[in-house]
């Protein structure tokens, strides 16, 4: 096969004076690169429709992020407890965190393929979630369990306040206060 820039050399030698006129098997590279060029365009036009879409949408639509649902319960009467899908992720390939009042959820996949006929093609998968444990919840008491369905469950305790025992509060009487008028105490 042969293409213009790969003749552009050869048409300066003497050679091709000898030979006459050489057709190329491709087409002229300018049709080329102009189809490219409508092709990346629509692309591009795609890619901010659908940012538009998604910022219209708000950050509730960034969760739900096709084969990543969340389902979350923050904050109800029973503590924390949140439901993640990672089917698409080993357990090997997920970890959960708790930094400061925040769990972090971060899974990583690599794939790798080499088919029969000597074709590569490598893949990398990065899911990461982050939610907000509330003040009520002992983040210390946080655990995890993963379905055979592939759903990742969060959940974390209310804390659970000691019950205090009865106690006599003292009262305490503060001074009072200095009459207008009246001359300060000598404390000699």
């Amino acid at each position: 096969m042969l293409c213009r820039m790969h003749l552009a050399p050869f048409a300066s030698s003497s050679l091709a004076t000898r030979l006459g006129t050489v057709k190329t098997l491709w087409p002229h590279a300018e049709t080329i690169f102009s189809e490219l060029q409508q092709e990346m365009e629509k692309a591009r036009q795609f890619m901010s429709s659908f940012e538009q879409l998604l910022s219209s949408q708000g950050p509730i639509a960034a969760e739900r992020a096709p084969s990543t649902s969340a389902v979350a319960t923050q904050g109800s009467g029973e503590g924390f407890s949140v439901c993640q899908d990672v089917k698409n992720f080993a357990p090997e390939e997920l970890s959960v965190k708790v930094v400061g009042r925040k769990v972090v959820l971060v899974g990583q996949k690599e794939t790798q393929n080499v088919d029969e006929k000597g074709s590569f093609s490598y893949k990398y998968e990065v899911l990461k979630r982050e939610w907000d444990v509330p003040e009520e919840v002992d983040a210390e008491a946080l655990s995890c369990s993963l379905s055979k369905e592939g759903q990742l469950r969060i959940e974390a305790p209310r804390l659970a306040l000691p019950a205090a025992p009865e106690r006599n509060v003292p009262i305490q009487v503060s001074p009072a206060a200095p009459q207008p008028g009246a001359a300060p105490e000598d404390a000699s």
